[in-house]
């Protein structure tokens, strides 16, 4: 009846479209397919499909789509849920404009198919997106507001009863299918207890911290969520961090990671919470765009500035080989003023002086002198340091995008034949600059010093992130990072132990240690 209904009152043309598709449509919609998973899932496979008669098709009320039970609601949906009654306890008017321009992407992907499995409708599904667009909106203008545990309790309560009252009449639909929605294991929007287990780890205020919202003990443990929590160098040191964390551990960039990310032990007082950023930037969206803009400026800049020196390093080499030539030439002018053969019965010459060194090479002996030992040993010791630190940051600004470096170095032994290779950091270099972990084995070191890492910006492991790391944003200060937290944290003491992935040469271009 319903099919012979909706064929009937088809558009023009349709029945050719329904012949050719029907079967299909109905094989998805046995599979438990949502409307929108259809119609993703067609768009893609068939390009050409006739995107009217396919919108016609799923809405026509010829098929039963979704699962026979909803999912348990994920981390997004959850969310979403918590924020919709922040719409309803506030009574916020749907702000479709603002939520169509500000709406994360994981909101969109995840909660029109949870709502579809719910059995709202297409309009429903907007007037909810909206009022999450509402919540979002008034929460970057006013980010201290609340929301107790009690108050969420009690409009979730509102909506069931309001929802109870307009079963079969005209414009409750919507409440009817909230007050529905709520019913059972895969509630939505959930109680306030699966909120506070699931979004806060049991900590309500902790779930409000992580979802943007003034948690009533915010000022006591010293979480400010204005804007002015939010310092100006917040893209190139903290957002940087997170979205290469995000690119370590595959992770997508959203809201939620973010808000989660934020209050991780080791960062909940060093970077600004959610409700902060969105305070300073009007969204999350906005905050992507804007921080990476200025990531890569400074990424840019960064390697404007390796260019200068290159260039400046090509033009003292050109010197060098023209002052070379100049002392080859000096070197086979004739022995005679005037060109002629040296007289065979002249005195004895003077004892041949040593060879002359070229320009290069004086170079490379430092100031010009030359020596067989090294005499002073302290100071050969921190050249040797130091050139160990610049070729580390030469090999990680070639590292590509989303590739690792480890850091080996050679313990159990006072030669290098005596010893096995150990990693001990690894750095991850992503778009955004350069993750470096401590191995886990490290802490077994008998020198490891996990004061002198934290005295020096690492961040002790926690569930989240369970490795000593430290991120950077160019190569040279991540190299310096490392080999000083080798060197000083983990008792990696001679430079020229230290090795890299598929490389048997020390970071370090002498091998011999100078005898004392």
């Amino acid at each position: 009846m319903r099919e012979q209904a909706a064929l009937s009152n088809a558009p023009e043309g349709y029945l050719d479209f329904h012949d050719e598709y029907a079967e299909l449509i109905a094989e998805l919609a046995a599979l438990g397919f949502t409307p929108t998973q259809v119609l993703r899932r067609l768009n893609f496979l068939y390009p050409h499909i006739n995107k009217k008669y396919l919108n016609y098709a799923l809405s026509s009320g010829i098929w039963q789509f979704g699962p026979v039970t909803a999912d348990a609601p994920s981390y997004t949906v959850l969310a979403c849920g918590l924020w919709y009654v922040f719409a309803e306890a506030y009574d916020l008017p749907p702000e479709p404009e603002y939520a169509a321009l500000i709406l994360d992407c994981d909101i969109i992907h995840d909660l029109p198919p949870a709502l579809e499995a719910r059995h709202f409708s297409n309009e429903d599904i907007a007037h909810v997106l909206a009022k999450i667009g509402a919540t979002l909106k008034y929460l970057a203008a006013h980010p201290y507001s609340q929301l107790e545990e009690e108050a969420y309790a009690q409009t979730l309560e509102d909506i069931r009863l309001r929802g109870v009252k307009e079963i079969g009449t005209e414009g409750g639909s919507l409440y009817t299918l909230l007050a529905a929605s709520m019913e059972g294991e895969s509630a939505w929007p959930a109680p306030a207890q699966t909120v506070n287990d699931y979004l806060g780890d049991g900590n309500w205020s902790l779930g409000m911290l992580r979802t943007g919202i003034y948690p009533a003990e915010a000022l006591e443990n010293e979480w400010y969520i204005d804007a002015a929590a939010v310092p100006e160098d917040f893209a190139p040191k903290t957002l940087s961090l997170f979205l290469s964390y995000c690119a370590r551990y595959d992770r997508e960039p959203t809201a939620l990671n973010y808000g989660y990310w934020s209050t991780i032990p080791t960062l909940i007082e060093q970077v600004p919470p959610l409700g902060a950023v969105r305070a300073k930037f009007g969204s999350w969206q906005t905050t992507l765009h804007r921080g990476r803009t200025q990531i890569a400026r400074e990424l840019r800049l960064w390697t404007k500035n390796e260019a200068n020196v290159a260039s400046v390093e090509a033009s003292a080499a050109e010197e060098l080989e023209l002052l070379d030539a100049e002392l080859t030439n000096a070197e086979l002018e004739p022995d005679t003023p005037d060109n002629s053969p040296a007289d065979a019965t002249a005195e004895p010459a003077e004892p041949a002086e040593p060879a002359r060194l070229s320009a290069r090479e004086l170079t490379e002996q430092g100031i010009g002198v030359v020596q067989t030992a090294h005499t002073d040993l302290a100071a050969y010791h921190r050249t040797q340091w130091e050139q160990t630190v610049e070729v580390f940051g030469e090999r990680l600004a070639q590292l590509a995008w989303n590739r690792r470096l480890s850091t080996y170095y050679f313990f159990d032994g006072a030669c290098l034949e005596d010893a096995d290779p150990t990693p001990v950091v690894t750095v991850f270099r992503s778009p955004t600059g350069f993750l470096c972990e401590l191995e886990p084995t490290v802490e077994a070191l008998p020198a490891f010093d996990p004061e002198f890492l934290q005295e020096h910006g690492w961040r002790r492991p926690v569930p989240v992130h369970a490795l000593w790391n430290l991120h950077a944003l160019d190569p040279l200060e991540a190299a310096t990072a490392v080999i000083e937290a080798m060197r000083s944290g983990c008792g990696c003491e001679r430079w020229d132990f230290y090795r890299t992935d598929d490389d048997n040469d020390p970071l370090a271009e002498e091998t011999e240690m100078a005898s004392v």
